[in-house]
């Protein structure tokens, strides 16, 4: 499991373009394991 910021969670979520190639594989390859928001993250 991984625990994403904010703006790199906002990102994965969105397809946006600012989330490197190699940011999202990284996500994408510890997705099955779980992928963590702080309950902050939701707020912001």
């Amino acid at each position: 499991m991984i625990l994403l910021d904010t703006h790199v969670w906002v990102w994965w979520a969105d397809g946006d373009a600012r989330l490197t190639p190699e940011m999202r594989k990284h996500v994408e390859d510890h997705e099955a394991t779980g992928l963590g928001v702080s309950v902050i993250s939701c707020v912001e």
